[in-house]
């Protein structure tokens, strides 16, 4: 059996990816979680009508 080792990130490594212009677009709305990068779903409209309240 085969152990998979999932890379996590530190803070630095993550940044660093930013300025690199890893992420592609600086619209690109990914997260950094556990040491994870996560693509995060764009802001819709029921989104934003939730933010003005």
């Amino acid at each position: 059996m085969t152990t998979v080792l999932t890379k996590r990130f530190t803070i630095t490594e993550y940044d660093r990816l930013a300025e690199l212009g890893f992420f592609l677009r600086e619209n690109d709305r990914v997260e950094l979680i556990r040491g994870e990068i996560f693509s995060m779903v764009s802001k819709g409209k029921p989104h934003s009508v939730c933010e003005t309240l």
